[in-house]
């Protein structure tokens, strides 16, 4: 399972982001960016932890999770709830996963 930090580092991620190109470009209201962060902040997080330990290397994991944040963006994307455009989804999906392999970089360099 993956811990309370990483959680929550994973909802920050997906929250900022989706703030940037959800809320931005797509005229999303910052509430629900919010409310799609929960879900897919967990999703990515437990990704994270089941594909830690099997790739040596972190970008495998983190294509897979950027991936996974704009399928459900875009899974939410098809009801009346949600808006999103197929331009800002491939421009989240590879933002998320170039936050997630800097974050990874900067967490791996600053631990002993």
């Amino acid at each position: 399972m993956p811990t309370k930090t990483q959680i929550i580092g994973q909802f920050l991620l997906i929250f900022v982001l989706g703030l940037l190109l959800l809320t931005l470009f797509d005229s999303n209201p910052w509430w629900k960016v919010l409310l799609y962060a929960v879900p897919a902040g967990l999703l990515c997080a437990y990704l994270k932890e089941v594909l830690a330990p099997q790739t040596p290397s972190s970008l495998p994991a983190a294509g897979l999770q950027g991936l996974a944040a704009a399928l459900l963006a875009y899974l939410v994307g098809l009801t009346p709830f949600f808006r999103t455009t197929a331009g800002t989804l491939v421009g989240f999906a590879l933002l998320v996963s170039l936050g997630e392999l800097l974050l990874t970089r900067l967490v791996n360099r600053a631990a002993p």
